[in-house]
């Protein structure tokens, strides 16, 4: 049942009180309807009447240019969204599951639907005419902020594990919009043509099998972070570093450091493709999804490099803080003299990894 008035409360409070409304709506959070008819499709629903309007009332310095929305548009992204919020809820619960957390697409889609407010909020005055994109972009971050805040209270996902689950939600819900793109956007607006949908083009049989391939990619990364998670270490008594772990640091950061190049490389090379109007393969996506993880900032490439060589994650972030802290203390004690001494050996090597 529809309450105008407790939708409104649930939406001032997910921004300007968040975590008091999330835990007070949780008891009710089970019922995913509940939540769609209460939050979910009003949401959807305000945020693309209020593009629509504010697509009239801005100028034409509008953020967008001189495009306007129009009925037919306001009801196809009222559409999309709805779908997006599906298969974002869908691929963050089950995602939580995988890490350790609670697999429910009833938490998920209240979850995400409440760290989305001010992403809906953005998509409304994006259309103002100069601040609208600036705006839309800055509540697109805070609601980032949110959901990596309201995933472990909704879906207890265990603080060793919320960086990896975070990160490998967003490139599996990028890796579903696109596909879903492909498809649903194609049914939704046939005007853009059978053969190409964005700038992307069909594939023939190899290339057909690339979205699995990034998807097998993307549960690849989730299961060395969560082995990552899980490694433990136990630091010698007198916390001294040894060459052979400083040597295999320095060999971590360096393939780490080849393999992110490389990465940057094939996407720049994909623009470049894209920039001569040159269709993109599924194939030239997967390539693109590669390189996701440093677009994202994560450490996924070097967690990689480090378990794929059988070695322990937790000893590589013990033996790049223990540097760290000799590079800035250098002799407070008898350990860290050690250890800056040993530092110094390699200080060419290590600076890069170390100072920055």
């Amino acid at each position: 049942m529809v309450d105008l008035k407790r939708t409104l409360s649930l939406i001032s409070g997910g921004i300007f009180d968040s975590e008091q409304t999330w835990r007070n709506y949780l008891p009710e959070a089970d019922n995913w309807q509940k939540t769609a008819l209460l939050l979910t499709v009003p949401l959807i629903i305000l945020a693309a009447v209020g593009a629509y309007i504010f697509g009239f009332l801005g100028g034409e310095a509008s953020f967008f240019g001189r495009f306007r929305p129009t009925i037919v548009s306001t009801i196809l992204t009222m559409i999309t969204s709805a779908i997006a919020a599906v298969v974002i809820a869908f691929v963050v619960s089950a995602l939580a599951g995988a890490f350790g957390g609670k697999n429910s697409f009833a938490l998920g889609l209240a979850a995400t639907t409440f760290a989305f407010i001010p992403g809906y909020v953005g998509q409304a005055v994006a259309w103002l005419p100069w601040v609208g994109g600036l705006l839309a972009f800055g509540l697109f971050i805070y609601g980032m902020v949110l959901l990596w805040k309201i995933i472990p209270i909704y879906l207890d996902v265990p603080d060793g594990k919320r960086t990896g689950h975070f990160i490998l939600s967003l490139l599996a819900a990028i890796v579903a919009m696109f596909i879903l793109s492909m498809t649903v956007g194609r049914l939704l607006m046939p005007s853009m043509g059978g053969a190409e949908f964005g700038g992307f083009s069909d594939s023939t049989s190899p290339d057909s099998r690339a979205p699995s391939g990034m998807l097998g990619g993307i549960a690849r990364q989730a299961e060395l972070m969560d082995a990552a998670g899980e490694d433990r270490y136990d630091p010698p008594s007198n916390g001294r570093l040894s060459k052979d772990q400083v040597r295999e640091f320095i060999r971590v950061m360096e393939r780490t450091e080849e393999l992110q190049e490389q990465k940057m490389e094939n996407l720049k090379e994909l623009a470049e493709k894209a920039d001569k109007d040159e269709a993109v393969s599924f194939r030239d996506l997967g390539q693109m999804m590669s390189g996701m993880t440093e677009a994202a900032g994560a450490p996924a490439t070097e967690i990689e490099v480090v378990k794929s060589a059988g070695g322990n994650w937790a000893e590589h972030q013990w033996v790049r803080e223990s540097l760290r802290t000799a590079w800035i203390q250098k002799d407070i004690n008898d350990t860290v003299t050690h250890n800056y001494e040993l530092y110094m050996k390699f200080e060419e090597q290590l600076s890069p990894y170390i100072t920055r």
